[in-house]
């Protein structure tokens, strides 16, 4: 029998290919409380759809025991446990993947890298929610998303995203962090102008994937100003060609 244990947050590229070789059993360690990049609900879909129908999944405080234990045969390290001498560490620019390079990268708005290390793009999921709703007063109406307090966001910033609603999918510029043109507050809001799109969308359950960092916050003179910068990003992002 070989058994795998792990936290196995985000299900990287890493983990895949741990699943990829059918453990008979996966010990499932908990997620941190903070800064998670998968929340329950979303490492439970991505290991569905990534280990065998045959692997039993167990749930677990602790690791494994010492038995089963000893027919794992890497360091035993939680974040990328292995059970057979046939995987080898999935690499990323010379270095091992792991749940906390991906982390880092995201802090520091590498929304590429992280992709190219998780195997899909890092996406934020949850809410609809009524913000201030000032956006609308110079046509630039935006989607306001509520996630979970674990989930770890990237670095504060402008983005360009894909988001997904109902299946479909529209290219959108997304401002993660303060709004310091509006006001002095330091809360964190997830603001997305989507192009092509006018729909109301409140209280429903959207996802976000995070494609490219564009610009850090500014603050600027006036709600005018942001849209004509917002009109600059749009640009961008069309040409990066990201859908």
């Amino acid at each position: 029998m070989t058994v795998s244990y792990g936290v196995f947050d985000g299900v990287h590229l890493g983990h895949q290919a741990l699943l990829a070789n059918h453990p008979d059993k996966l010990y499932l360690l908990g997620l941190p409380k903070a800064e998670v990049l998968t929340t329950a609900e979303e490492r439970r879909i991505l290991l569905a759809r990534s280990a065998s129908a045959d692997t039993l999944i167990v749930e677990s405080a602790s690791a494994p025991s010492y038995k089963e234990a000893m027919l794992m045969l890497d360091s035993g390290h939680p974040d990328h446990a292995s059970a057979t001498r046939l995987i080898e560490p999935i690499t990323y620019e010379g270095s091992r993947i792991t749940s906390e390079r991906i982390r880092q990268a995201l802090r520091e708005g590498r929304t590429e890298q992280a992709e190219a290390m998780l195997g899909y793009p890092y996406t934020l999921s949850g809410e609809v929610v009524y913000g201030r709703q000032l956006g609308r007063t110079v046509g630039m109406p935006t989607v306001n998303l509520s996630v979970d307090p674990s989930k770890l966001l990237p670095k504060h910033g402008v983005y360009g995203t894909i988001t997904i609603v109902d299946g479909q999918r529209f290219l959108g510029v997304t401002s993660i962090g303060p709004r310091p043109t509006v006001d002095d507050s330091s809360r964190v809001t997830i603001e997305t102008f989507l192009l092509h799109f006018s729909r109301d969308l409140y209280g429903q359950h959207i996802s976000l994937e995070l494609k490219t960092f564009i610009r850090p916050i500014t603050k600027f003179e006036n709600l005018e100003a942001v849209r004509r910068k917002v009109d600059e990003d749009v640009l961008y992002v069309m040409e990066k060609g990201l859908l």
